[in-house]
């Protein structure tokens, strides 16, 4: 069975110990590398996941989807302004993604920068009203104060 078809399956332990196996020929394989740190992210393997992200980045600076998972394992391990720093650079190299306007939200607001949290989320929600994420950001926004909840 493939590694793809082991991530897909929600079979991560088997899909980290082909990843190990494939990364000893290909050390330096990009796709690898994501894949390993996107299978350590699951694994709730935070400093590991956050490694092999930073790793791949460092085989393809100019590939912006390692900081994006680099970014999401500092928000885990509580390393928000690092997190924001990757998203901040993330968003200079492929603009335009909503769910990084969320993420950098939630590293502003791990910072203690509420104001310019709620600042992202609100942005957030100009492009998305029902996902968990959405969800999350419209009760920040509310309990802060920045807006007033809606009668459904």
């Amino acid at each position: 069975m493939c590694i793809r078809d082991s991530m897909g399956r929600r079979k991560f332990q088997e899909a980290e110990d082909a990843l190990k196996k494939a990364l000893r020929e290909a050390p330096s394989d990009y796709a690898g590398l994501l894949m390993m740190a996107k299978c350590r992210l699951v694994l709730k393997q935070y400093p590991e996941a956050e490694r092999f992200a930073a790793e791949a980045r460092a085989v393809d600076p100019e590939e912006p989807q390692a900081l994006h998972v680099e970014g999401i394992a500092m928000i885990r391990g509580k390393k928000f302004t690092k997190a924001y720093e990757a998203f901040q650079e993330y968003e200079k190299l492929l603009p335009g993604n909503p769910n990084t306007i969320f993420l950098k939200g939630l590293s502003l607001e791990g910072m203690g920068r509420k104001k310019e949290a709620a600042r992202a989320y609100s942005r957030y929600l100009d492009y998305d009203r029902q996902s968990k994420q959405a969800r999350y950001a419209y009760g920040r926004l509310v309990e802060w104060g920045y807006i007033k909840p809606t009668r459904r």
